[in-house]
């Protein structure tokens, strides 16, 4: 295998999205260099060629073999042996996917999947707007069967080359759902789908701006500038931040935005490695709206890059969280790159909140719980409450 390329790293969720790449969502950390040089220690790769011999030399098929199949397949069943949903390895295919993602476009259905505490491919959040949110599908839908496929022992990265597919295409997910006796049959249309970013509505309480952030991608903070600025030179002084729904995505971006509303040199979020090493990310300002009373909206879908948003923003401007328990995706992959385009995105450490909370697999607890009703859209009972608590 050729030598790694220095490059990205990631935090997050990830979780993939569905008929797309490997997100990472997540919190993904971008143009740092995190590759440490260090030799392999008990493991015997002699075995590896043993195999290989044997099938060269004896399989029936053997002049059909790939040695670069081959290849990428050892080193994912050598990574997947790890026990980490969020360290895999991707093939150069799988890795171009990915960086199409990272830019904002793809064709698929639209929605984030991760692994639950059972190893089940699970629905983190559909995006907004895509064919995966209109077909009804929801944060925490346990994905039992893609097309005539059981999703019993895939991995991740499986699902997606499953899922994924071109505009106009239709596929079958059976899922099952907790509140519902028995597993729901969803069939949906595949189409391009553009990651929508962030959106600022008016309230009846035009003291009350209400902003939606519904990922972040590398655009995102270039959007919210611009949605900052339409605040500032409006009548409001009050914010509604709704990160449900949100997978995550590049944190940078996601610290850049916290930079509006907390001061400068404030710490956003640390990262803790294994052997106990503390690395803190400051806000870098501009904090001009850190003195705008805020509430924060989150759910199950809240996660990664989210999380440590809403957690930070309620450490260092007291925001309150209205909604319900976030995801809990907490952890940070370093993503090297090779030569030949394939790439590795591996585990490395954690994400603490400014009070030195975990939110990995524990989440974020909402300071005010309101219970999604997806089925009633004409009553938003969570945005309710928050401007409610902001009128106050």
């Amino acid at each position: 295998m050729d030598s790694p390329v220095k490059q990205p790293r990631s935090s997050s969720f990830l979780t993939i999205l569905l008929a797309a790449a490997v997100f990472f969502g997540s919190g993904f950390l971008t143009g740092q260099q995190y590759h440490k040089e260090s030799s392999p220690t008990n493991l015997k790769l002699d075995k590896l060629s043993e195999v290989y011999k044997t099938l060269q030399e004896s399989y029936l098929f053997k002049n059909s073999l790939d040695p670069e199949k081959l290849e990428y397949g050892a080193i994912k069943g050598l990574v997947e042996a790890a026990g980490d949903p969020y360290t895999y390895f991707l093939n150069p295919k799988e890795s171009a996917d990915f960086f199409e993602m990272i830019n904002g476009s793809f064709q698929g259905i639209g929605a984030e999947i991760g692994l639950n505490d059972q190893r089940q491919i699970t629905i983190i959040a559909p995006l907004e707007g895509t064919p995966a949110k209109r077909a009804g599908l929801q944060p925490q839908d346990i994905i039992l069967q893609i097309d005539d496929k059981l999703t019993a022992g895939l991995s991740l990265d499986q699902a997606v080359g499953i899922i994924r597919g071109p505009k106009g295409s239709a596929l079958t997910l059976v899922i099952k759902r907790q509140e519902l006796a028995d597993p729901v049959k969803l069939v949906i249309v595949r189409d391009v789908i553009e990651i929508p970013i962030a959106t600022l509505k008016p309230l009846q309480n035009a003291d009350i701006a209400y902003v939606q952030l519904f990922n972040f991608n590398e655009k995102s903070s270039n959007r919210f500038n611009e949605v900052a600025q339409k605040i500032l030179s409006s009548s409001a002084k009050k914010l509604v931040i709704d990160l449900r729904g949100n997978p995550g995505g590049i944190l940078q971006e996601a610290i850049k935005i916290a930079g509006w509303f907390i001061e400068k040199d404030k710490v956003i979020v640390s990262e803790k490695e294994a052997d106990g090493t503390l690395k803190d990310y400051k806000s870098e300002g501009p904090g001009k709206l850190k003195d705008f009373p805020l509430v924060i909206l989150v759910d199950k879908g809240s996660a990664s890059a989210s999380e440590i948003l809403a957690g930070a923003l309620r450490a260092n401007n007291k925001a309150p969280l209205v909604g319900e328990k976030t995801f809990g995706k907490g952890t940070v992959q370093v993503l090297e790159r090779y030569k030949d385009g394939s790439s590795l995105r591996v585990t490395i450490a954690q994400w603490l909140l400014p009070d030195g909370s975990s939110i990995n697999k524990e989440g974020l607890q909402p300071d005010t719980f309101v219970a999604s009703k997806p089925d009633n859209k004409k009553q938003d009972a969570q945005l309710q409450k928050a401007i409610e608590i902001l009128s106050k």
